[in-house]
Formats: C-alpha cells, sequence, structure tokens
C-alpha cells in the first residue's frame, strides 16, 4: 500500500498553535524543571573520633596520665621505704608490700639481701619465741614491753649478722658449683617426719612454732644439706688446709721416731680424747667414718697408721688390741680448718653495705 502524501491541509493543522489548557495549581512552569539542592553525604568518622560520638585521648593526655601514675607508684614505694627504713614497721602490709618489691637490707659481695627475706627470719624467730611459755603458763617474752623491745632490737641484729654470713655461705657453695637434689631434700624431710609422729604433727608444729609452710622446711633442709657438702669440700682443700697438714705431718714423724703416743696426744690432738692419751676404747664397724674404720682394722695391735684423712682432719691411728669384730685404738687429730672459724672470716673479708640500721 503507497504512503499517502501530506496535503495543504494537513500543512496547515501543523503551524496551528496549541495554547495549553489552564489549571487552578500555583507551581510554575519554571517551577517544575528546579533541580533538587544536593544532599552531602555523611562526614566520616576521623581516627580520633570513632563511630559513636567516642574521642579517643590524645597523645598528650596519655603522657600526662602515665606520669601521674608513676607519681603515685612512687609515692606508695617511698611510703614503704620510710615505714621499712626509718620506723622499721613490723606491719603484715609492709610485709607484703616487701615481697613485691626488693627493698634491700644490705649487700653482700654484690648480691643484695631484700628486706621479705630479713623479715621471714625476724618472724620466725619472734613466734618461736611466743609460744615459750614461763612459769605462770604466759609468754616468756611480751615483744611490747621494755623488756621485750630490747630482746627484739637484739634479735634484729642477730638476724642481720646471720643473714651476712648465710650470704656468704652460699655463695661459697655456688664457687664450688655445690649442688642439692630433690630426692636427697625429700629424703631428709621424709626422716624428720618419720621421726616426728607424722606429717600432721610437723605441719603442726611449723605453724605453731615458726609459721612455716612445708615448702619452707624444705628450703632450710636444702641450705643445710649444701652447707655440708661446703664443709665436706672445705676439709679436702689442699690449699687452704696446708697448715694443718703441715703440723700433722710434723706429729706423724715424732711418732714414728719413737715418741710417745699418748703424751704427743695429750699435747698436739685437738680432740676430746687428747686428755685420756688419745685413747678411743673399743669399736666396731659401722661407730666410725669410713675412712678411719677402714684403716683401724686393717692395722695389727701395735702398728701405726700414716696419715689418714677424714672430714674432721688429720688422724695418727695406732691399734693396741683386737677382740672378735671390735678394735681398741688411739688416734691423734689436727683438725682441718674449722669450718665456723673459716665462714667467719670469709665474711670479715667481704664487702658489705647494711641498709637498714637496728
Amino acid at each position: 500500500m503507497a504512503a499517502k502524501e501530506p496535503s495543504a491541509n494537513d500543512n496547515k493543522t501543523a503551524k496551528t498553535k496549541v495554547t495549553p489548557k489552564k489549571t487552578d495549581s500555583p507551581v510554575k512552569k519554571t517551577d517544575v524543571f528546579v533541580r533538587p539542592a544536593a544532599v552531602k553525604p555523611p562526614a566520616e568518622p576521623s581516627p580520633a573520633e570513632p563511630k559513636g560520638g567516642f574521642r579517643l585521648p590524645s597523645r598528650r593526655v596519655l603522657a600526662v596520665g602515665a606520669a601521674v601514675a608513676a607519681a603515685l607508684v612512687l609515692a606508695v614505694l617511698g611510703l614503704f621505704g620510710v615505714l621499712i627504713y626509718k620506723y622499721k614497721s613490723d606491719s603484715p602490709v609492709v610485709y607484703a608490700a616487701a615481697q613485691a618489691v626488693p627493698y634491700p637490707v644490705m649487700r653482700v659481695n654484690g648480691s643484695f639481701v631484700d628486706y621479705a627475706q630479713y623479715r621471714f627470719e625476724l618472724d620466725s624467730i619472734k613466734q618461736y619465741y611466743r609460744n615459750q611459755v614461763g612459769p605462770d603458763n604466759q609468754p616468756a617474752v611480751d615483744f611490747n614491753s621494755a623488756e621485750g623491745k630490747t630482746k627484739l632490737a637484739e634479735l634484729r641484729k642477730q638476724i642481720l649478722e646471720q643473714l651476712k654470713v648465710d650470704t656468704v655461705t652460699r655463695q661459697l657453695i655456688r664457687k664450688h658449683k655445690i649442688s642439692v637434689s630433690d630426692k636427697e631434700v625429700n629424703e631428709q624431710v621424709d626422716q624428720i617426719v618419720k621421726s616426728s609422729g607424722g606429717m600432721d604433727k610437723v605441719k603442726e608444729v611449723l605453724t605453731k612454732f615458726y609459721g612455716w609452710e612445708v615448702s619452707d622446711l624444705k628450703d632450710k633442709v636444702k641450705f643445710q644439706l649444701a652447707k655440708q657438702k661446703l664443709q665436706e669440700k672445705i676439709a679436702e682443700d689442699e690449699n687452704i688446709n696446708a697448715q694443718a697438714k703441715t703440723k700433722a705431718e710434723a706429729v706423724l714423724a715424732e711418732v714414728k721416731g719413737g715418741g710417745d703416743f699418748a703424751e704427743l696426744a695429750r699435747k698436739h690432738s685437738q680432740d676430746s680424747s687428747a686428755s685420756a692419751g688419745g685413747d678411743l676404747g673399743f669399736f666396731g664397724k659401722g661407730q666410725m667414718v669410713p675412712e678411719f674404720e677402714t684403716a683401724a682394722f686393717a692395722l695389727q695391735p701395735g702398728q701405726t697408721s700414716d696419715l689418714i684423712k677424714t672430714k674432721f682432719g688429720y688422724h695418727i691411728i695406732k691399734v693396741t688390741e683386737k677382740k672378735d669384730d671390735t678394735v681398741k685404738a688411739s688416734h691423734i687429730l689436727i683438725k682441718t680448718t674449722d669450718f665456723e672459724q673459716y665462714l667467719k672470716e670469709q665474711t670479715e673479708k667481704a664487702k658489705i653495705s647494711v641498709y637498714l640500721k637496728v
């Protein structure tokens, strides 16, 4: 079908002006096309102002807070220091603080002894005295009385002196590389428990008389065992005991030269048997230290030994009689360096600074 060509009437109609219909709307034509105002998206919070409106403190505020906290800590530490060093307070609160902060009471050869160690010993001995009763069934010492305060002052001094010696002893134990195993400690504690009537009895005594736990007893036992081993080490040290050995060799020469054994024992022996000419009487196996026993039982009546070294010193043994499984012998003892005297000398040589004045 062919397309219809436009007519003159159609052109006329296309040119006809169309008048829009009037309405009662108050909106102007231009208002319809007004672009709405742009809406800004909400601003992202800054790192210092997280969502929810909470602001983190600034670095300056944090620094000031830290300084204030440090000042408070120093003030508290200073307060406890005054109570310890100036007023010598025995308060449980002060003791608790000292267990957290190692306030030193002394320095021994570079090793510090803290207040907690001092208080542990002081409280233990005070507990012991409080449980000692007099004829009137009252505590033997009242630490609040004038007499009791004098006694307490003496105890404080004794404890500080003992702590000096104990610290030097521990240093010597480390120097000689002495160790004590848990097995050794437990075996010793088991003997104490057995001889005391059971663990409950031991705990009762520890709590009542010392204020200790079983762990405190084990610490004490461990130290004593190490101290015994140190004593043996000192006795075996040729350099420390050179003088004693020289003297023993001189006495032995006199014996071998025909000197009267009993008279030489009275003159030189450092054993309690010296006044009896060194006579020990009869003894069987297991009664003497191993080295002495072995030498004595190997001798025949009338024979004299060479120098026999034991933990006590240098012995010269003379067997006078044998009967069944026993031996009668005399001996001359030249002691090696006295252990307690040695510790005292080492403590006197130590560089010690005491901060707690009692």
